[in-house]
């Protein structure tokens, strides 16, 4: 059986041979993106996912024979089509985000699992958009994972006047659109608020929100490399640690700070046969909520995504509890009961989903209304459960040694050892504890993940108002059903 599945030395040899986009850090434009100090910990995280799928004894859940493709792909790539496959693809995506304790969410696995319902879907791009359009969704799909390439994406306008749609500010290509169309494709102008990742992707898909504006001009989604001309980011001030810090003060930081940045594109040619949705925006609904129902799919990922972060967020909060002797007061495990709470409907979620999944002929489908409901539900359960950390080590969290050198003046270490050990736990330990904490609930990595968990689907009103607007639309009339029912055997007043 052939494998085409690379290692992280493959990536990182990719991205030194300039595949990649240009990059703005510091006033400069990054010349190696590999060993930049910005950026040399996401490619090295992004490296060990490569890697993961070599490990002996993991590489079984995270590769897929492909009928498509007659070859070896990384899980991530399948197009599930039995539960028993769905029920696959969900055990080696949750195997990978184990490894990275629920962070790194843009890890590559994401959007290939994107390129896989586009190809699985290609005859609604045929249909709506015309056939080229369609085979385009094949062929970026076969491309992406015969390569096993590393792609991002981008949605979201830049935050320039929210009281208007973009087609009406001063400028509107302020947000990319569609400048003009040439024989071998379209010009694209603009800028996107936030990819991220991008700086050491190879590849990305660009899918706007037009539900913001459905000027034409913005109703385009295709796939481009990075290094494509006229492709450029710029990089928001990196969170890795400081000089002279390292795993032992930052364990999170030191291992999943993913970059963000704005997405520019600079009149960029997109090939004709990149794109495969254009100048249809009235289709976006269809898209996102119908026939393709890529919300379904990426609300999914993020559950398993979530999943795998409250197991090591309700370990977190025990550790300490334990700890500091304060699990058996009923306060605290009232409040770690919680996070376990969070955690059960997550595994609920994830494997009811299956259960309940969509049979299509094309495609089996996680169930739209758990995945995303879940989902939704976790842009406030899981800055809830940060808060909760917070909450039960209180005042504990905040006097730690500065650095590992603390412990290598003798003096100092034994008043560290005697004032900073705790009741389950040695001095060092209970440091190590406590950084691991902080790098959660209080670090710039920390913040910013807790910032992502509440944004990155959009704003939580939006998305839970959305739950009865649209995710439970089909089912209101049987819902309100079972009430009509009751009314139905209620004595009316005799006239």
């Amino acid at each position: 059986m052939v494998a085409i599945i690379r290692r992280g030395e493959d990536y990182i040899r990719s991205l030194r041979e300039g595949n990649h986009p240009i990059v703005y850090y510091d006033g400069k434009v990054v010349d190696d993106i590999v060993d930049h100090p910005a950026f040399r910990i996401p490619v090295r995280t992004t490296a060990s996912y490569y890697d993961l799928h070599w490990d002996p004894v993991k590489r079984e859940k995270l590769r897929h024979y492909s009928p498509e493709l007659g070859e070896e792909i990384s899980i991530s790539f399948m197009i599930p089509r039995s539960k028993k496959d769905l029920r696959r693809m969900a055990e080696g995506l949750v195997t990978i985000y184990d490894s990275y304790r629920g962070f790194f969410g843009r890890s590559p696995d994401y959007l290939n699992m994107w390129s896989a319902v586009f190809a699985a879907h290609h005859e609604y791009f045929s249909k709506h958009f015309g056939p080229r359009y369609g085979e385009n969704a094949i062929e970026i799909y076969k491309r992406h994972a015969k390569n096993d390439l590393f792609f991002t994406h981008a949605i979201v306008a830049p935050m320039y006047d929210r009281s208007k749609p973009p087609s009406q500010w001063t400028d509107p290509y302020i947000w990319a659109g569609v400048v003009k169309e040439t024989p071998e494709g379209v010009i694209v102008r603009g800028a996107a608020m936030i990819s991220t990742s991008a700086a050491y992707a190879e590849w990305l898909w660009y899918l706007p929100n037009i539900r913001r504006d459905t000027d034409p001009r913005y109703a385009i989604f295709f796939a481009i490399p990075t290094n494509t001309k006229g492709v450029k980011i710029i990089a928001r001030r990196s969170f890795a640690p400081r000089d002279g810090y390292s795993e032992f003060e930052y364990p999170i930081s030191s291992r999943y700070e993913e970059s963000d940045g704005l997405l520019i594109f600079d009149d960029v040619l997109v090939p004709w046969e990149n794109i495969i949705f254009y100048k249809k925006p009235e289709e976006i609904e269809n898209f996102m909520w119908h026939e393709v129902r890529l919300r379904a799919w990426f609300n999914w990922h993020f559950v398993i995504q979530h999943y795998s972060r409250l197991k090591f967020l309700a370990g977190l909060a025990i550790a300490i509890a334990q700890a500091s002797g304060i699990d058996g007061f009923i306060n605290v495990q009232e409040k770690i009961g919680e996070i376990l709470i969070y955690l059960a409907l997550n595994e609920a979620a994830l494997y009811g989903s299956i259960e309940l999944a969509e049979e299509l002929p094309n495609i089996v489908r996680p169930n739209a209304q758990i995945a995303i409901s879940a989902s939704h539900f976790n842009m406030k359960a899981l800055p809830r459960a940060n808060e909760i950390l917070r909450l039960i080590s209180a005042g504990a969290s905040m006097p730690i040694p500065s650095s590992i050198k603390d412990f290598e003046n003798p003096e100092e270490r034994a008043y560290i050892e005697k004032y900073l050990a705790m009741k389950g736990i040695d001095a060092v330990e209970r440091v190590k504890l406590f950084n691991l904490l902080w790098d959660v609930i209080g670090s710039e990595v920390g913040m910013r993940y807790e910032q992502y968990d509440r944004f990155s689907r959009g704003d939580s009103t939006i998305r839970w108002a959305q739950t009865y607007t649209e995710v439970y639309r089909s089912k209101h009339e049987e819902l309100k059903k079972i009430v009509r029912d009751i009314l139905d055997q209620m004595p009316n007043p005799r006239q």
